[in-house]
């Protein structure tokens, strides 16, 4: 696993965890709605990745169970997520905030749609509401941007590295938010990839997804040739 990107994303959302009254970031009391209607495609998770999210028992080191639940029998749903964008330098954004409400299961966002082409930071939030009252909770980031160096930084986790952010992303979201620069196009190599959200609460797993893309900067992905 690409050691620097790891420090970098959970760096950033440790820095971005102060909570307050007024956190910030990317909450704001109005946003330019951006609502989804279509259902999004199959998502084809990582086996490591869906046993974590789906919470199931994993062998210890001695090749024993552990003691977590059985979920073979659980009911999987689909549920809501809900996705902010917002400026941290004005005109990043092409609209100051924005609020992407996702279909059950959530979707992919283009991002080359909504920046402008200028440097600065901007701000990204999610709300997930089958955390709320869950007996346990997950988040994963499946990485799909390609390593690359710039300046002493290595930005980009590399094709299908996955990463669990469970703990720094709920501080994270109590504050300002994910802080990405544009500027070499490093908020790609920081979001290119699929945000994996998973809740358990009587009986039943809900899970979402996020996958952010931009076919303008193609060589930027895995999937690139």
């Amino acid at each position: 696993m690409n050691q620097p990107f790891v420090l970098f994303i959970l760096g950033a959302l440790v820095a971005l965890s102060g909570c307050s009254k007024d956190p910030g970031g990317y909450h704001r009391e109005e946003y330019k709605v951006v609502k989804f209607e279509d259902v999004p495609p199959d998502l084809k998770i990582p086996t490591k990745a869906w046993e974590a999210l789906s919470f199931q028992a994993a062998p210890d080191a001695h090749g024993a169970e552990s003691e977590k639940a059985d979920t073979s029998n659980k009911e999987i749903v689909f549920s809501d997520v809900t996705v902010f964008l917002v400026d941290k330098n004005p005109g990043i954004l092409k609209e100051e905030a924005i609020k992407f409400e996702l279909p059950r299961g959530g979707g992919e966002i283009d991002l080359s749609q909504y920046l402008n082409d200028r440097q600065g930071s901007f701000y990204v939030g999610f709300e997930f509401p089958a955390f709320t009252e869950a007996t346990q909770s997950k988040v994963l980031f499946v990485s799909r941007a390609r390593k690359r160096r710039l300046g002493d930084i290595v930005y980009g986790a590399g094709c299908n590295q996955i990463l669990d952010i469970t703990n720094k992303y709920n501080l994270a979201m109590k504050g300002e938010g994910l802080k990405v620069n544009t500027t070499r196009e490093r908020h790609i190599s920081v979001l290119g990839g699929t945000f994996l959200f998973s809740a358990e609460k009587a009986g039943t797993i809900y899970v979402a997804q996020v996958s952010f893309v931009d076919p303008t900067h193609k060589n930027l992905f895995c999937e690139a040739p």
